[in-house]
């Protein structure tokens, strides 16, 4: 799930005991999680039919989430605390990154999109609440960085963002520069930030110049792709970062 140990420390230990102390939602997600790790780790070393099997019992426990999940968010109460809420939002997005990385078919544009819009989701749940408190045993999972590591494709990026920035047209375009140029210059932040601050805090304006295909917000796009390639190394990220790289370009193309 992460690279940074007090992270994994979470995930590991934090996130099961919540569960096996009756959190049904959490256990959900744990057993989703542990069917998806299974089928993207195993694709060209296991059957077909286990494939298949885990993924849909990965399935099965996902709905089962969910139901939870839709719940709470529509009926909060404090037997279900907001970090816990929270926690099972990152689950999803890490299932969402998943299941577009293994994805068998070239990810469309559309596809492209409608990740970025399940990730900011999680933006509206967040401030809906607290967020998650400095002292919470969940908080390391949010806001513990890796270790550090060499991210100079990112300072290439900043640059280049920092250029876009300079000729954008308004405030729709400079504002989503300036919070992905901020994640690309940034050495301190989880990956769950890094991957989701920009598509969090797009607003509706941007997304509709996307749907556009407008240049600028195509550029943007991109960039953020070097983020995810950045992310590699975890599991539920894999090749991500190429694959909408190739929707983006293919839709500019199009368009």
């Amino acid at each position: 799930m992460s690279a940074s140990p007090k992270a994994q420390e979470v995930w590991r230990q934090a996130v099961p005991a919540y569960a096996n102390s009756g959190n049904l939602m959490l256990m959900h997600g744990i057993l989703t999680l542990a069917a998806h790790h299974y089928v993207h780790t195993h694709r060209s070393d296991s059957d077909p039919v286990t494939l298949r099997s885990y993924h849909t019992r990965g399935l099965y426990h996902q709905q089962l989430g969910l139901q939870i999940f839709r719940h709470h968010v529509q009926n909060p109460s404090d037997d279900q605390p907001h970090e816990i809420l929270l926690t099972f939002a990152a689950v999803l997005g890490t299932l969402t990154f998943a299941d577009a990385d293994t994805e068998p078919k070239a990810l469309t544009f559309e596809d492209a999109l409608a990740l970025l819009a399940v990730l900011r989701g999680t933006q509206a749940l967040w401030r809906a609440g607290s967020g998650v408190p400095p002292e919470s045993d969940l908080a390391p999972a949010f806001f513990d960085p890796p270790p550090p590591v060499s991210r100079a494709e990112l300072s290439s990026t900043a640059s280049a963002l920092g250029d876009l920035q300079a000729v954008a047209e308004d405030d729709v375009r400079r504002i989503s520069i300036a919070t992905l140029k901020a994640v690309a210059e940034s050495q301190t932040s989880s990956e769950f930030r890094m991957l989701g601050i920009w598509p969090a805090t797009l607003s509706d304006e941007f997304l509709r110049l996307l749907k556009l295909r407008d240049g600028v917000a195509l550029k943007v796009f991109e960039h953020y792709c070097t983020i995810v390639d950045s992310m590699c190394h975890l599991w539920w990220v894999g090749d991500l970062g190429n694959k909408l790289r190739s929707a983006i370009q293919a839709s500019a193309a199009i368009g």
